[in-house]
C-alpha cells in the first residue's frame, strides 16, 4: 500500500543519543544496462537498522547541492530519535530512493521499508528550509503502515501520529521549522470544522484531496493540545503504550483514550467528545486585572466553548524591562483567575505563545475569511474574467490589511500577475514590489513567492523598455539561497 505525504512551521527536548555509525558503500552493488553503475550509501542506527540511500546523480554533486549519503544520516538520525517515541523500529532495513514525480503535488510515497521521495530532497537534503517535515513524517509512518489502513476506523489517528512524531523530531533538531509548522497549521486548519476528526465521511484511496491534509495537519495539534491536559512526559508514556497495545494493527481513538485515562488517572472522555468526535474549538483571551503592586501581575483567563469539565494548562509569557518571566495556569471552568511575580512593570503579556493549544487565533479568524472571499474566484479563469478576480483578490487582502495571517505576500504575488495580464502595470509593479519586500511564515514561501515576484517584476519592466532594471530583477531572483 502507498500514500502521499503532504510538502507544505522553543527549547530543544534533550535526549542522550548514540551516535549514528555510518557505513559508505563506495563499490558499486548493481551494474545497470549500458555500463552504468548504481551507487548506494549505507548508514546504520545504534540499534543495527540499515538504512540505504540510492545515490541520485554523478560523484560530484553541482554548488549547493548535497552529497549522496546525506539522507541517509538524516534517515537514521530520525529512526533513533523517534524509536524513543514510537518504539523499535519495525523494519530491519529502510530504503530511500529519489524519484521525479513530474507535475503532481507529492513530496514522498511511503511502503513498508521503502520511502521514494522527490529528487529535490535529495538534491537540497541539507537545506534545513526545504519540506524539513517531509522526511521525518514519512519515515513516522513506517510504525504506522498497515494494509488494513484505509478501512480503519480512525485512519485520523495514524496520519495525525506520523504528523506529530514528526513535529517532535524537528522540535528537537530544527525548533524554528517546527514552530513554522504550528504556526501554518493554526492558521490553515482550523477553518476546517465541517466533520468531527472520527467522521468516517472521509475522503478514502491513497491520493488524499487537500482537505484530507488538512485535517492531518488539525489531528496533529490535538495531539498537541492533548499535551496541556496531561502534559508532554504523560504523553511520551502513552504513545510507545498504544502502539505496543495496538501490535501492529492501527490503533484507535478507544485506545489511545483508555492508555491516556490510565496514565493520567482521570477520565478524559471531554477531551475525546469535544476535539475528536466534536467539531468545536475554544477561545481563549487573556484579560488584565488591576494589581496593587507593580511587581505582581494580576488577570484572568477566559475560556469560551469549552466543556465545563475540561482543563487544560495555558501558559503566558510576561516581558518586562529585565526580562521575560515564564508562567502557566490550568483553567478550572469559564473564568480562571491568576497572579504572577515580576522583577519589573510588565510591558505586555501573550497569550499561548508557542501555540500549544488547538483554538480560535486572530490569524486563524482572518485566514478563514480570506479563503471564503478567495472560493469566488472565477473557475475557469478566462480574459473577461481578469477583473473580477482581480477584484476578488483585493478583497482578500482588504480583508487581513495587518497581515496577521501572513498570507499578503502570495496574495500580491498573484496579484501582480493578473494585473499584468489585465494591462495595468502600474498596479502590477507596485503589488509585485511588495511581494518582492513581503514575508509568508514559511522561509521556502516566501524565497518562492519572492523569485516569482522577480521574474514578472522583471517581464513588466522589458515591456516597459527598462531593460537595464529589468536584467537587475533577473540576477536578484537567481541570488536567492
Amino acid at each position: 500500500m502507498q500514500r502521499a505525504i503532504a510538502g507544505g512551521g522553543r527549547a530543544c527536548q534533550a535526549a542522550a543519543l548514540a551516535a549514528v555509525s555510518l557505513l559508505l558503500c563506495a563499490a558499486a552493488n548493481a551494474q545497470a544496462p549500458g555500463g552504468d553503475q548504481e551507487r548506494h550509501f549505507e548508514a546504520r542506527t545504534p540499534d543495527g537498522v540499515v538504512v540505504r540511500e540510492k545515490c541520485l546523480g554523478g560523484d560530484q554533486p553541482a554548488p549547493g547541492e548535497s552529497l549522496c549519503g546525506t539522507m541517509a544520516k538524516k534517515a537514521a538520525d530520525v529512526i533513533t530519535r523517534l524509536s524513543l517515541l514510537l518504539g523499535p523500529f519495525p523494519q530491519k532495513e529502510l530504503t530511500l530512493e529519489p524519484v521525479h514525480f513530474g507535475g503532481a503535488p507529492r513530496v514522498a510515497r511511503v511502503q513498508l521499508g521503502e520511502i521514494e521521495a522527490s529528487e529535490s530532497l535529495f538534491r537540497f537534503a541539507g537545506d534545513e528550509n526545504l519540506f524539513p517535515e517531509a522526511l521525518p513524517r514519512a519515515i513516522a509512518e513506517q510504525w504506522l503502515l498497515s494494509d488494513n489502513l484505509i478501512k480503519a476506523k480512525d485512519a485520523w489517528l495514524v496520519r495525525a501520529l506520523g504528523a506529530y512524531a514528526a513535529w517532535r523530531y524537528l522540535l528537537e533538531t530544527n525548533p524554528a521549522a517546527a514552530q513554522v509548522i504550528v504556526a501554518e497549521a493554526t492558521r490553515d486548519t482550523i477553518g476546517d470544522l465541517a466533520y468531527p476528526l472520527s467522521d468516517e465521511r472521509h475522503p478514502r484511496g491513497n491520493s488524499p484531496p487537500d482537505n484530507w491534509i488538512v485535517r492531518n495537519e488539525r489531528g496533529m495539534l490535538v495531539l498537541r493540545t492533548l499535551e496541556t491536559a496531561i502534559d508532554r512526559e504523560r504523553v511520551d508514556r502513552v504513545i510507545p503504550e498504544m502502539m505496543h497495545r495496538a501490535a501492529g494493527r492501527p490503533p484507535s481513538t478507544e485506545l489511545l483514550e483508555a492508555v491516556c485515562e490510565e496514565v493520567a488517572k482521570r477520565k478524559l472522555s471531554w477531551f475525546f467528545d469535544y476535539f475528536v468526535r466534536g467539531r468545536q474549538i475554544p477561545t481563549i483571551e487573556l484579560r488584565r486585572l488591576a494589581s496593587e503592586s507593580p511587581n505582581v501581575v494580576a488577570g484572568e483567563i477566559v475560556v469560551k466553548d469549552f466543556p465545563t469539565e475540561g482543563s487544560l494548562r495555558v501558559e503566558m509569557a510576561v516581558r518586562t524591562a529585565q526580562g521575560i518571566v515564564e508562567h502557566s495556569v490550568a483553567t478550572h471552568g469559564a473564568v480562571t483567575p491568576f497572579t504572577v511575580n515580576v522583577p519589573a512593570p510588565a510591558q505586555g503579556i501573550t497569550l499561548d505563545p508557542d501555540l500549544r493549544i488547538l483554538r480560535w487565533t486572530d490569524a486563524a479568524r482572518r485566514s478563514k475569511a480570506q479563503i471564503a472571499i478567495l472560493a469566488e474566484l472565477p473557475n475557469p479563469l478566462t480574459k473577461d474574467s481578469l477583473g473580477a478576480a482581480i477584484e476578488v483578490y483585493r478583497r482578500a487582502l482588504a480583508a487581513d490589511a495587518d497581515d496577521e495571517s501572513r498570507r499578503a505576500q502570495s496574495l500580491r504575488e498573484r496579484l501582480g500577475e493578473l494585473e499584468w495580464a489585465h494591462g495595468d502595470s502600474e498596479a502590477a509593479l507596485a503589488d509585485l514590489e511588495a511581494a518582492i519586500n513581503g514575508h509568508s511564515i514559511a522561509a521556502f514561501e516566501t524565497y518562492l513567492c519572492r523569485a516569482k515576484a522577480y521574474l514578472y517584476h522583471g517581464v513588466v519592466l522589458l515591456h516597459l523598455g527598462r531593460a537595464k532594471e529589468a536584467r537587475e530583477d533577473a540576477r536578484a531572483g537567481l541570488a536567492l539561497p
